[in-house]
């Protein structure tokens, strides 16, 4: 038990050397956060035949370095085209989100499961998410909330990874449309109106399954 933790300290100060390291160099390059899906887009683009599998590989370890997952969505649009970008940011995605919930389980679990047992308001939210782990992220992937932080508290939490996994991958197709889309938006105009129609069908979706989530839940 005292080894476990003690790796796990060594291992959470190596990785927050990381972020630092990481964070450090990404704000000293001289780029606005507007210019990074193109910057980023030119990098990977240099990788040729192999782009595809670097840009997964990159948008599978961003995670690691708090980099928005937002920017690097954009990116794939330009770059890929819009359609190419949707299947590539599928696997990227998802395999993104095993990352944040495995680092979540690994870190935060102890932590969530002490709060859990001193503090009521904890223990009740933590039931919920337990009860309605599927729903919940799903929810919260339709809302577009922030992509790693949804990660991580879904591996500290009680929620299953097959909830977790199964939510996210139906929750974040709307979202990933709507990256892809407004970042091929480049190689037509008309890629901005299915971005926002996509944008706006996540958001009516995440409103009907509350409303009937909500239905079901008073009747049982």
């Amino acid at each position: 038990m005292i080894k476990d933790f003690k790796v796990k300290k060594i291992l959470f100060i190596f990785w927050v050397l990381v972020i630092s390291i990481s964070l450090y160099r990404l704000f000293t390059l001289g780029i606005t956060l507007s210019e990074y899906p193109s910057f980023i887009a030119e990098k990977v683009a240099s990788f040729g035949v192999l782009a595809p599998v670097f840009f997964i590989l990159l948008f599978a370890i961003r995670p690691l370095i708090f980099f928005p997952a937002t920017l690097l969505s954009l990116s794939a649009g330009a770059l890929f085209g819009p359609v190419k970008a949707i299947f590539i940011l599928i696997i990227a995605e998802n395999l993104s989100s095993l990352i944040s919930y495995t680092v979540g389980k690994y870190f935060g679990k102890s932590i969530i499961d002490t709060l859990d047992k001193n503090n009521i308001f904890i223990h009740k939210f933590e039931k919920y998410f337990h009860q309605n782990g599927f729903i919940s992220i799903l929810m919260l992937r339709l809302l577009y909330a922030p992509f790693d932080l949804v990660g991580y508290f879904a591996g500290a939490s009680v929620i299953s990874y097959k909830d977790f996994a199964l939510a996210t991958f139906v929750g974040i197709v709307p979202g990933l449309i709507t990256a892809a889309f407004l970042g091929g938006s480049v190689y037509s105009p008309s890629n901005l109106l299915i971005s926002g129609f996509f944008f706006m069908f996540g958001l009516a979706v995440s409103k009907f399954i509350k409303k009937n989530n909500t239905y079901v839940t008073k009747n049982n």
